[in-house]
């Protein structure tokens, strides 16, 4: 549970004549009003009033959309738009052939109507209503329902809207929507939990501290007009919920339930549902479940003033000094209100062209200067009258000293814009874009589909149009363009300013104590600005000649898809795994190309220096690779953990091959340039640097990594070697890589064996390698433990200001390919998921952070938890060992038909249908990329599974994970170093 802004960034085409714009203008307003329109008349029991395309359904429980719900060629599901007599809207949705069910409430209330003496209520409100209600008193009633049926749920607190949203196994829905709807009807708020989920929150802040993201964004809160809600600490800590309050003679139990009775009401509630189970059946759930919520008839929360004001907060500077060894340089402007003209998509085209990265754009210049990195630019939706649009720049330690330049060359571009004025052409090239992404869209995960469409439900799309509008509805309207572009002033803006080099900070923020200093722009900068001179190099981008023309699919009626791919070419050079689409049918393919040369790992110098070339090449092809990234064709370059080079290129498979060569031949014959160099090196120290401040949770799972890894060079050692490295050492280096190598790759999609082979000696040819003995090409091992003995590895947290320890207590239980051991463990997993988060989370309240899972890596695998607490790590060591003394109970004490849910929901995983075709080839590609190819494996494990007793898996239990299990004592182990682990116990 976390509070955050989700921001839904949409992008989308379609123009009308004038005639047509001033109807739809109309229809806007209708539609806006709708929702407040539907009135139910309590003393006859009938719908008083009607919205525009709504009827009332036979049995006058509810009203229903009348009208066809726009939806993409590519979508095989069908949905229905109801609303409730309590004004509840709910968007239903029937998937036949999906494996998971999925809920999501939106609820237009978050941390904007916090009270002023309880800060953070609204989020303290989103994690107190999972712990219990009238109908389900038990605290972990819900959790451990979706735990034991395949599911998961989360939540999250924005500026206005509080989500809600759990998926399950599609056999189990609506028992588990059951539940779900008991928060929004009679929550318990136990007194008893209160406490407890007070530190959770707290313990959720104090993992934050140390986030620059987080510290930065509170940054920009505080120096908002304070009239405003925005100007908030909203996340909340025990200071502001408990301790503060408390003086005061509140009770935040008390406080919390008026709050939940002011705000939550049905009328600003929207839901939306996904099942398998027919639209009538879903539409009766819905109405028996959640026709009960009730409607207070409340109206939005809307502020009366503006957070960033002219001449007072706007037309600043904010200097930081982060965590992280970053230079940040933001520019944030407030613009017009982006959903009001949502067809215009002024914002969409602005942004489109401000974060260009091709010929002519702001990031070509900088970067020839030296001074960035990267440019991102996106319309950000705070809240419904607060949009800005904000450019995030990463900046070099040349451009920390130039930033001002950077910022004037940033409003350069943006004047030129004003001066060309808004081109249609590239409107309709956007337009274009978003439709062919609409028209093969693909599935997402389905709890993330609904909640995102929950959400949607409030904005002001036609209800016949709310799957399409983001995406199809745009409107030409060169008007809003301008006023858009004229906004984009320096005197309108905020800049923020990060980095640890900055100095003379004088003040220190309150709640993340980050040092800052608050000063007006420069003068100077503001008259340059004026009438700015417009560089030779910043110009419009030209036409994008990688948008996809040809979509053609031969697809297969009345066919049996493949479950595996084949080896269709197997020489000294290469083999080549090759899968046809032959499921999804859509015109996009995926190539994966695995380089492997032991030269990479064969000393750390030679790591850094192939890490370096893919860092320098990387930043020298974006400029060609990012026409072809907006035109749905992406591809990536990478080291592997393995001595692999990783080439993917993935998209409409109409121009894939051309990418991938050009990005092949440009691997080869790179030439590196002097001024990128210093660049890219000093970003990778940077990263190396960075690594020792991640949160001690990602820490500890780092380290336990690295002490099993055969060959692992860590970021520290790395580091020391990058010094050293000269252009030159990278620049004679990087040929030899591809002088004797094994090609191995995987081709998954619309694409035929004949272009496939075609590839493949396009790559041969390319690159000429000489033949790589097969004796060379030996994966990498991890190390195996010596049975029965124990190892402790102690790491001190490098960044003092850090509050949390962390503890990865890794059991190994064996072989990854031994099915005996696989199948065991992860059925103790499954069961121990919930246990470890109720028991140590919820009831210990040892921190906010607290998993467990089966952890598999090359050749072994075994059981981790992972906690992060303010609390010792040696204290946290006992606690997970006493909670797996206990933890024995849980399985003996566990009925036959407890164990057989948990095992259903273990191999309900393991057999759940993949989503889309990129689900389908990383089931192929992972097993090809570690060697086993064992691409029955799931269906090999839930067969052992089956036969497995409760019996079985205590014997186990107790000889694999039991603390017990050894003959001697935490004290008496040693504790031993990273730097000696292999040498003095392992090897």
């Amino acid at each position: 549970m976390t509070d955050y802004s989700i921001i839904e960034y949409v992008a989308a085409n379609s123009i009308l004549r004038l005639a047509n714009k001033v109807f739809s203008t109309f229809m806007y307003y209708v539609e806006l009003m709708a929702p407040n329109t539907a009135k139910f008349d309590n003393s006859n029991g009938v719908f008083s009033e009607l919205p525009p395309g709504f009827v009332i359904s036979n049995d006058g429980l509810h009203m229903m959309f009348d009208k066809e719900i726009e939806k993409s060629n590519n979508d095989d599901r069908t949905y229905k738009i109801i609303r409730l007599t309590n004004q509840l809207e709910v968007l239903i949705i029937h998937d036949a052939k999906t494996d998971k069910a999925a809920a999501s409430m939106d609820v237009n209330v978050g941390s904007y109507s916090d009270m002023e003496n309880l800060l953070g209520l609204a989020h303290f409100c989103e994690h107190l209503l999972f712990m219990g209600t009238k109908k389900y008193p038990k605290e972990n009633d819900y959790g451990e329902f979706l735990d034991k049926h395949n599911g998961s749920n989360n939540a999250y607190t924005d500026n206005e809207n509080t989500n809600y949203h759990f998926e399950v196994g599609h056999e189990y829905f609506e028992p588990a929507l059951d539940r779900f709807a008991q928060f929004f009807i009679s929550p318990l708020f136990n007194a008893d939990c209160t406490d407890r989920e007070l530190k959770a929150v707290d313990s959720e802040f104090k993992g934050y501290l140390q986030n620059d993201d987080w510290r930065l964004y509170q940054l920009q809160k505080i120096h908002s007009n304070p009239n405003h809600p925005w100007s908030k600490f909203s996340v909340g800590n025990l200071e502001t919920l408990k301790e503060s309050p408390m003086k005061e003679g509140i009770d935040t139990r008390e406080e919390l339930i008026k709050w939940y009775e002011k705000h939550y009401s049905a009328n600003l509630m929207k839901l939306c549902i996904l099942g398998s189970d027919s639209l009538d059946k879903l539409t009766e759930w819905v109405v028996e479940k959640f026709s009960d919520i009730q409607n207070k008839n409340i109206e939005p929360f809307k502020p009366v003033e503006f957070p960033l004001r002219k001449d007072v907060e706007l037309c600043k500077i904010i200097l930081a000094k982060p965590v992280m060894d970053i230079h940040t340089l933001n520019i944030d402007i407030p613009i017009p209100n982006q959903i009001e003209n949502y067809k215009a998509k002024a914002a969409v085209y602005v942004a489109h062209l401000i974060g260009h990265e091709g010929v002519g754009s702001i990031c070509s210049l900088l970067k020839k200067k030296g001074w960035i990195t990267r440019i991102d630019v996106e319309s950000m939706e705070y809240s419904a009258d607060f949009h800005l649009m904000t450019i995030c720049i990463k900046l070099t330690e040349d451009g920390l000293e130039h930033y001002e330049d950077v910022v004037e060359i940033t409003f350069q571009y943006v004047e030129m814009l004003r001066r060309e004025g808004p081109q249609e052409w590239i409107y309709k090239e956007i337009r274009t874009l978003n439709d062919i992404h609409w028209r093969f869209m693909e599935k997402s995960s389905e709890s993330s589909y609904t909640c995102s469409l929950s959400n949607r439900l409030h904005k002001p799309y036609t209800r016949d149009r709310i799957l399409s509008s983001p995406f199809k509805d745009y409107e030409y309207n060169p008007n809003l363009i301008v006023e858009l572009l004229n906004c984009l002033r320096i005197e309108n803006c905020i800049i923020g300013l990060a980095s640890k080099l900055l100095n003379d900070l004088d003040q220190k923020e309150r709640w993340f104590k980050i040092e800052y200093k608050y000063t007006p722009v420069n003068e100077e900068l503001i008259k340059k600005l004026k009438n700015p001179v417009i560089p030779c190099e910043l110009k419009l981008c030209p036409p994008n000649e990688f948008i996809p023309t040809n979509f053609a699919v031969n697809k297969l009626e009345n066919i049996t898809p493949k479950t595996r791919p084949d080896i269709i070419s197997d020489g000294d050079f290469h083999r080549v795994w090759y899968k046809k689409d032959d499921k999804w049918w859509i015109p996009k393919a995926k190539i994966d190309l695995y380089f492997t040369t032991p030269l990479i790992n064969l000393t750390s110098s030679n790591l850094v220096k192939t890490v370096l070339y893919l860092y320098l090449f990387n930043d020298a092809f974006v400029e060609e690779a990012y026409d072809a990234l907006l035109a749905g064709i992406g591809y990536s370059a990478y080291v592997t953990s393995d001595d692999t080079i990783f080439v993917n290129v993935s998209g409409y498979n109409d121009k894939t091959l051309e990418l991938l060569e050009l990005v092949l031949k440009r691997m080869k014959d790179f030439v590196i340039k002097p001024e990128r160099f210093k660049v890219l090196k000093e970003k990778l120290m940077r990263r190396y640097n960075n690594t020792k401040l991640y949160q001690p949770s990602s820490l500890a799972e780092i380290y336990d990594r690295q002490l099993f890894k055969e060959n692992y060079y860590s970021a520290e050692e790395q580091s020391v070697i990058l010094k050293d490295i000269s252009m030159e050492d990278v620049q004679s280096f990087f040929p030899e890589l591809f002088k004797q190598l094994f090609i191995e790759s995987f081709v998954f999609g619309n694409m035929e064996k004949d272009d496939v082979k075609v590839m493949i000696t396009m790559v041969e040819n390319i690159f000429k390698p000489k033949v790589l003995e097969k004796y060379r090409l030996v994966r990498s091992r991890n190390i195996r433990l010596p049975q029965g003995k124990k190892y402790v590895c102690q790491r001190d947290v490098f960044d003092k200001d850090e509050l949390n320890n962390a503890i990865g207590y890794y059991l190994q239980c064996g072989d990854n390919k031994d099915v005996y051991v696989v199948t065991r463990l992860q059925i103790i997993a499954q069961i121990l998921h919930e246990p470890v988060f109720d028991h140590l989370r919820t009831k210990e309240q040892l921190g906010y952070s607290v998993y467990s899972y089966a952890r598999f890596s090359i050749g072994e695998i075994g059981l981790l938890i992972n906690l992060q607490s303010e609390r010792d790590s040696i204290y946290l060591e006992n606690r997970i060992e006493a909670f797996l003394i206990n933890a024995q109970k849980i399985i003996e004490e566990m009925t036959e038909e407890e164990y057989q849910k948990q095992k259903q929901s273990l191999i309900d995983q393991l057999l759940e249908k993949e989503k889309n075709m990129w689900d389908e080839s990383y089931k192929y590609s992972s097993q090809i990329f570690y060697g086993y190819c064992d691409f029955y494996k799931n269906i090999n494990q839930v067969k052992d599974i089956k036969t497995i007793t409760k019996d079985d898996v205590l014997e186990f239990y107790k000889i694999h994970i039991h603390p017990n299990r050894m003959c001697f004592g935490p004290s008496a182990f040693p504790i031993v170093p990273l730097s000696t682990f292999y040498d003095e116990e392992m090897l």
